[in-house]
């Protein structure tokens, strides 16, 4: 079987690639999002707010919401490998500060129990923040993608819509 080398400069370079996407696309979600909350500003103002606008708001911030899920998704497998580094010394860490608080002859068992118990909890945090890549993954299905891309063009439209129905509102 062939290896694969790469350089920590071209995963670098990749990364930076990654974040400047994700950024661009979070701009556009949000300012897709900014755009409906304007337009629920002029419909309220209007005339007056009622179900089918609350239905219309939710089904335009949709697209924003996909949008940002995928750019949270792509964020967090990013952000992997580093994660996984850092797991063995906090991991070390943490045991060695339950292992000194456990065996302080000073301290009553009962009353460091919370305690210790909290500190157990970060722990185990640290592992299913590392394992919940699952729900991370699942953001790069075909089906997830392709509603990615179709939310990212449509929050493109509802700016460009969204922004000429206010100055038509505000001129007439």
């Amino acid at each position: 079987m062939a290896r694969i080398n790469v350089s920590t400069a071209q995963l670098a370079v990749l990364e930076q690639t990654v974040l400047g996407f994700v950024r661009v696309l979070r701009r556009l979600a949000l300012a897709a999002a900014a755009v409906v909350l304007l337009l629920v500003v002029v419909l309220k103002r209007d005339d007056g707010f009622d179900g089918g606008d609350v239905v219309l708001t939710l089904l335009l911030l949709t697209p924003s919401a996909i949008v940002l899920f995928f750019t949270r998704s792509v964020l967090e497998l990013v952000t992997l490998p580093g994660r996984l580094q850092r797991v063995p010394g906090e991991s070390q860490e943490r045991l060695t500060e339950l292992a000194r608080i456990a065996g302080d002859p000073g301290a009553s068992k009962i009353r460091s129990a919370p305690f210790l118990l909290w500190r157990f909890r970060g722990t185990a945090g640290t592992l299913r923040g590392v394992a919940g890549v699952a729900v991370t993954v699942r953001a790069f299905t075909p089906w997830f993608l392709a509603a990615t891309a179709i939310s990212a063009f449509a929050c493109i439209a509802i700016i460009g819509i969204g922004l000429i129905a206010l100055i038509a509102a505000a001129v007439g």
